[in-house]
């Protein structure tokens, strides 16, 4: 087995300068580290996280908190790709990530409770507003916590910016000519749901057209079973005035919502434009393709990881506790223009 004294004898330095490097000190030079990391690879090291636990007082783990009752678990699309980005990430510092349930084998317990048996170092929280209760505990503790979903005082949130990606869609389906515009949000006691429809009002406030109650409808939950009940309640809602287009803020309720009008014989783009959010690999193969505003959930998972590290390393952070990553319309064939 390769030790730190191999790899320290063949790069030519010492020891305690081998394993700075493997442990990201700043007193080791560029050079240095390289040369070092390329001695490692030749030789196939295998760090030893026990003795490197012991040698820096840290177990080198991060926990993940996921809502599995919001369906927000590692397989949705959304937080599928984030956690990836977020495990890439922080292995490049020398981490590796731990699940955290309310469970520790067949024994109950709280998010805090399964974090400090791991003993990890740091905890991303991938959890919505009704979950608040929950993570509090985590919340009031000394763990180094980053939130990719919901927003807490004094915790730093990396999370796309909601409203500028509604207000991209608002304006577009405004460029194409329509005046008419409905809303199906999801759930409003989510940051996401909240933050479009304060900013789909907005819109309509700021280009003078009417706010119609009948033209909003709220999906209670993010799964299929609720988009199906909300696209039915607002076409029950707008038979007699049907608006020529709808902002829906979640894609996969989106999908719903056009299969649910297909079923109902209202054709998508020619009788009613549909526009989604989050641009979830499905978007591209629906029928038609749907129109949405894309997350660079991959840049979100990476700054949560890179903030998430410098809190648990006491590295300062030029950042605001709200980071709002940038937002992209991606034109498809679900929404059409109309003549004024």
């Amino acid at each position: 087995m390769v030790t730190i004294y191999d790899v320290a004898k063949e790069a030519g330095c010492s020891p305690a300068t081998v394993s700075k490097a493997f442990n990201n000190y700043k007193s080791v030079s560029e050079k240095t580290y390289k040369k070092i990391m390329e001695v490692a690879d030749r030789l196939g090291y295998t760090p030893n996280n026990s003795a490197r636990a012991l040698a820096t007082k840290k177990t080198w783990l991060i926990g993940v908190v996921l809502s599995q009752e919001l369906h927000a678990g590692i397989t949705h699309p959304h937080f599928s790709e984030i956690l990836q980005s977020f495990n890439l990430r922080v292995s490049e510092y020398g981490y590796d990530i731990v699940f955290i349930s309310k469970r520790f084998g067949d024994k109950a317990s709280s998010y805090l409770e399964h974090c400090l048996y791991r003993g990890v170092d740091g905890v991303l929280l991938a959890v919505g507003a009704k979950f608040r209760e929950e993570i509090q505990c985590l919340l009031d503790s000394d763990l180094k916590c980053v939130s990719v979903e919901g927003l807490y005082p004094n915790v730093y949130t990396v999370i796309s910016d909601n409203r500028m990606g509604s207000l991209q869609a608002l304006e577009y389906l405004y460029f194409l000519g329509h005046r008419k515009i409905g809303h199906i949000a999801c759930p409003l006691d989510s940051v996401a749901g909240r933050e479009r429809f304060e900013a789909y009002k907005e819109f309509l406030e700021k280009k003078g057209l009417e706010y119609n109650p009948k033209y909003v409808v709220e999906a209670q939950d993010y799964t299929h079973e609720a988009g199906k009940v909300a696209a039915l309640e607002f076409l029950q809602k707008t038979f007699d005035d049907l608006p020529t287009a709808v902002f829906v803020a979640y894609d996969d309720i989106a999908y719903v919502t056009m299969t649910t009008f297909q079923e109902k014989g209202v054709r998508i783009p020619e009788d009613i434009s549909i526009i989604g959010f989050d641009n979830i690999k499905l978007s591209s193969f629906m029928t038609p393709p749907l129109t949405t505003i894309e997350q660079n959930r991959m840049l979100i998972g990476q700054k949560a990881a890179d903030v998430l590290v410098s809190l648990i390393e006491d590295k300062p952070i030029d950042e605001p506790y709200e980071i709002r990553i940038p937002t992209r319309l991606i034109m498809r064939n679900s929404c059409m223009r109309i003549s004024d």
